[in-house]
């Protein structure tokens, strides 16, 4: 694997001699990876006005950089929650997938870009043991601020080739299901057990928790498919799935 390293001081040593055991996927939101390479190397403001970093982007034609040593803290998840863990960026590595996001076009993920991703990630979770249940987007982490990857971000082709999971509910889900959509404490109990953030907003959770596990429902062209924000059976279903199947620790 060919990765280019790139130089960067928005880094620091990890907190409490925390290890890597998520992976955290993002979106850079950029025409390009200019603009990107220059908010994780400081030449260029972030429009937050913060100081953010990622450990790799990866561009649409596939080629890696790598900014931050894995053994280092990147700044790429901000305030964020997942599974008792508040400090994201000590406990996670990011990659970063250049796409221009929601503000500037955004659009499908391109398949050198996406074979990439699938080295690397493979190799990531390798070294450090990570889960796929943690191989998780920036929504999950962080669902009442981020959307990416987004709903265009094939999870289902990945889980495939042994990068992150893909739920497929058994009946006994689907009966289960039932009461998470007629009991809103209920459904929220449940996506508290399977990793997400408890002070997140309902409708936040289950938007986010649909562009990784439910992506039909942001087809247009598509029927029948629920609604944005709006638990329904199917995606009841796959997130029981998720807690039947959630690793101890």
């Amino acid at each position: 694997m060919n990765i280019i390293q790139r130089e960067t001081d928005h880094c620091e040593p990890r907190h409490n001699d925390a290890r890597p055991s998520i992976l955290i996927m993002h979106y850079t939101e950029t025409i390009g990876p200019q603009k990107a390479d220059g908010y994780f190397r400081g030449k260029i403001e972030h429009p937050t006005g913060g100081r953010v970093s990622t450990h790799y982007m990866i561009d649409e034609d596939g080629t890696i950089v790598q900014y931050v040593d894995e053994s280092m803290r990147a700044w790429h998840a901000g305030v964020s929650y997942w599974d008792g863990i508040e400090d994201i960026n000590s406990h996670s590595i990011g990659i970063e997938l250049v796409n221009p996001g929601r503000k500037h076009g955004y659009r499908a993920f391109r398949p050198a870009q996406m074979m990439a991703l699938i080295e690397l990630a493979k190799d990531i979770m390798n070294r450090h043991e990570i889960s796929p249940h943690r191989v998780l987007g920036h929504s999950d982490i962080a669902p009442e601020r981020k959307s990416d990857p987004g709903e265009l971000f094939d999870w289902k082709m990945l889980s495939a080739l042994d990068v992150g999971i893909w739920p497929t509910p058994s009946q006994e889900d689907y009966k289960i299901a039932n009461d998470y959509v007629r009991d809103p404490q209920n459904l929220k109990d449940a996506f508290i057990r399977a990793g997400y953030d408890p002070k997140a907003n309902l409708t936040d959770l289950i938007t986010a928790f649909q562009r990784h596990y439910t992506p039909e429902v942001f087809s247009h062209s598509a029927q029948g498919n629920g609604n944005q924000g709006e638990i329904d059976r199917n995606a009841a279903a796959r997130l029981n799935w998720l807690i039947r199947h959630k690793p101890t620790r």
